[in-house]
């Protein structure tokens, strides 16, 4: 249950990761040249406004924007997942990337279903948390930034 994929999915992920690499630096080069305050650019979460509490991808947004600007302890107080899917899939790609360019197998890692029940045990984890701080201390993601 918690093999390898296979290689055509292998495949498609390692084309998905280059676009998304690809939209992710250009979306840095535009924010910089266009100097974008993407913190006001985003509404508030409708469960947060709604309930007071956050919902499991609260802070998403606001880690997304501190790793791109190079934030890293932001990003993983905002929220883990951004920055622990950041590192798998980045490693992934460059393994991936040195297979195609050598040009046989590489020890590398490979992409497991396991990486995404740990990636659901983070969001989970980290909402726990959040709203435990919130509730305990008042102590929100806004004071992050």
């Amino acid at each position: 249950m918690l093999e390898n994929f296979d290689r055509k999915t292998e495949n498609v992920c390692y084309a998905v990761i280059n676009i998304g690499a690809l939209l992710f630096f250009l979306s840095a080069w535009l924010i910089r040249i266009f100097q974008v305050d993407l913190h006001q650019a985003f509404p508030l979460c409708g469960f947060y406004r709604l309930t007071g509490y956050y919902c499991p991808g609260c802070g998403g947004t606001r880690a997304l924007v501190a790793l791109l600007h190079l934030h890293i302890l932001q990003s993983l107080r905002c929220h883990p997942l951004i920055l622990y899917t950041a590192v798998i899939l980045g490693v992934f790609w460059v393994g991936k990337t040195l297979e195609i360019v050598i040009g046989r197998q590489q020890r590398r890692i490979r992409l497991k279903p396991l990486y995404l029940y740990l990636a659901l045990a983070v969001v989970l984890i980290q909402w726990i948390v959040k709203n435990g701080l919130l509730y305990a201390r008042g102590i929100g993601i806004e004071a992050v930034f």
